[in-house]
This record gives structure tokens, sequence and C-alpha cells, in this order.
């Protein structure tokens, strides 16, 4: 899938949890950053100057997956495609699984090429490569 294709998915469930998204130009090394907050939508803001190799469609998954599946608490995250905690491996496993299933639901298991998959999002094999293959993997595949 076309990177944007499948940025207009992402942005469709973003929408779709009522995620209000901003895009700003800050200091190259400022990331994007996901605002959750009590009783009121979560805010993503992309900034458009971020020094990084990491599409901004994946960004996006990252941050939406921060809502999707990391804490309803009132929180603030910055953009890090590390594991370093629990936030960012929960963040960094959604993104992962996001983007392999709008990128594999129509492309049969044979086809699907993990290693494609990490140099196109940028992702460090070391870090990534059995998350992204069961990711691969377990995407159901539609006719």
């Amino acid at each position: 899938m076309e990177f944007e294709l499948l940025e207009e998915e992402v942005d469709k469930l973003i929408c779709s949890q009522n995620i209000e998204l901003y895009f700003d130009e800050f200091e190259v090394d400022d990331p994007d950053t996901v605002i959750i907050r009590e009783n009121k939508p979560a805010i993503i803001i992309i900034n458009t100057n971020f020094n990084t190799d990491v599409p901004v469609v994946a960004r996006k998954a990252h941050e939406l997956s921060h809502v999707l599946y990391g804490s309803s608490e009132p929180s603030l995250y910055n953009f890090s495609i590390g594991l370093r905690n629990e936030a960012e491996v929960i963040a960094n496993t959604g993104m992962v699984n996001i983007l392999a299933h709008l990128s594999f639901k129509h492309t049969p298991l044979e086809y699907r090429n993990p290693y494609n998959f990490m140099e196109a999002f940028h992702l460090p094999v070391l870090t990534y490569e059995n998350t992204v293959i069961d990711a691969i993997t377990d995407v159901q595949y539609e006719y």
C-alpha cells in the first residue's frame, strides 16, 4: 500500500476515535506528541520539522496507539521509536499492528515480507523483527 493511501486510513482511525490532529513546525529535535486528557478528546501534534527517518504515517499510528492501547490516565507522550519503557513498547507494538493490518489485509501471507516492511518504516531489525513477524503473520487476509 502506498504511504499516501495508508496515511488516509490511519487518519480515518484517528478521526473515528474523536482525536484532534494538528501539524506544527517546531525545532528539529522536538518529537511528535500525544496529549491524553481527562473527559476531553486526545490531541496528537505532529512536528513537521522533526528530524527522523520514520514516516509521518508511522508516527501517527504510534501516537494513536498511546490512546488506543495505553493508559487512559491524563498523560503526555513524545514519539520514540525505541522500546525504552512499557508505554513505548505498547505504542510501538500498536503502531506495527495497525500498519501491518492496513498494509497486508489484502495480501496473502506468502507475499508479506517483514524485512521490506521494516525497511519501509525505518524500524531497526534487531528491535522490531519478532514484533513485525508476529504482526504480519496475524493479519487476517480479506479477499
